[in-house]
């Protein structure tokens, strides 16, 4: 059944390089062949960084769901005005991932307007798409990941971050942060950054199927 699977998939990344040949696009065809976790369309890349942001957004929800026993480790019960501690690990997260975003969207602007590329165009294109993806999936999206899961912890009640805190030796991760960021501040910021986000994606795929058909 593995042997099938594998033949099959093999089969399809062949289909894809022979498509790409034959649409005579010089960035599809080195896209294709390299050796990165990453070889994904800009546009599904943009997708999944649509989701990180919108991720952030279940802050507020489940801040909302607090139960009354986390109320002493955490600054308000107001999510309005409260603003934690974990709150800068999810900031830089967005940070991140919207710097990256910034860096493919300038990426696929660039194939557009300079359509076709040449073969050193489309390598300098891939390295830097390269490099926006591991930043973005890896550092961007483990902050993110850790912010929630830090939230998470809050819905097990004061016990949970109880233990938490005395594991850490006294570390607080809800202590008040002093920046004055709130938890609906920066889930409505990572809404809105999602929204436009999805917006850009859906320009760009109709420009770039234009071009190339991906």
């Amino acid at each position: 059944m593995t042997d099938d699977t594998d033949d099959t998939d093999d089969a399809d990344a062949a289909d894809d390089i022979t498509s790409a040949i034959l649409s005579g696009s010089m960035y599809d065809q080195l896209r294709l062949q390299r050796r990165t976790y990453f070889s994904q369309p800009t546009i599904t890349k943009l997708t999944w960084q649509s989701l990180l942001l919108g991720g952030l957004t279940l802050l507020l929800p489940i801040y909302l769901l607090f139960p009354a026993t986390v109320r002493e480790y955490v600054p308000s019960a107001d999510p309005a005005t409260a603003s934690p501690k974990v709150l800068i690990l999810g900031l830089v997260g967005a940070g991140i991932v919207t710097f990256t975003a910034l860096l493919l969207v300038g990426g696929a602007l660039y194939r557009i307007r300079n359509h076709p590329l040449d073969e050193t165009e489309a390598q300098a294109i891939l390295n830097v798409e390269d490099f926006a993806s591991y930043l973005a999936f890896g550092t961007g999206g483990l902050a993110i990941g850790l912010t929630v899961v830090y939230f998470l912890l809050g819905l097990g009640g004061g016990a949970a971050v109880g233990s938490y805190v005395q594991a850490m030796d006294g570390v607080n991760p809800f202590a008040s942060s002093g920046t004055g960021l709130s938890v609906v501040q920066l889930a409505v910021a990572s809404f809105l950054g999602c929204i436009v986000l999805l917006m850009i994606r859906l320009y760009l795929k109709l420009r770039l199927f234009e071009l190339d058909g991906v």
